[in-house]
């Protein structure tokens, strides 16, 4: 009975060292997955005004980048820098040897740009501008 009651501490004594050598594991709680990424942002729409135009004073070429729009005309001796407002609208600051002024013009659908220009401060104290385009 000696050799059995010796087996049965030795088999506990080791059961107690396994269990208390082996790391206790815990279940780790379950994370959410991450969030989708959002939905790309829709592109801004923004009128074309690149192009060529005949207006009041000449032949105009026109360049934009984004909402940046510039213009050349009459000759190159004018220029005129425009920011695009909203969708299909332009508040543009003008120049020419001697003089200088603002304009507000817009896009219409049959691909002209019209509104007014004015001297100084005011973007309508010199009437109508029109840009008519033109196949380059």
């Amino acid at each position: 009975m000696r050799t059995t009651s010796a087996c049965l501490a030795l088999l506990f004594s080791a059961l107690l060292a396994c269990k208390k050598e082996a790391p206790q594991q815990q279940q780790a709680a379950a994370e959410p997955p991450p969030p989708p990424p959002p939905p790309p942002a829709p592109e801004e729409k923004i009128a074309d005004f690149k192009g060529t135009f005949v207006s009041n004073w000449g032949k105009a070429k026109c360049t934009q980048v984004k909402r940046n729009v510039n213009c050349l005309y009459a000759g190159k001796s004018g220029s005129m820098d425009c920011k695009v407002v909203g969708e299909k609208d332009l508040e543009c600051d003008w120049e020419e040897p001697g003089a200088s002024g603002k304009a507000k013009l817009a896009k219409k659908d049959d691909g002209k740009i019209s509104g007014t220009w004015g001297n100084g401060s005011s973007a309508t104290n010199g009437g109508m501008w029109v840009f008519k385009p033109v196949a380059e």
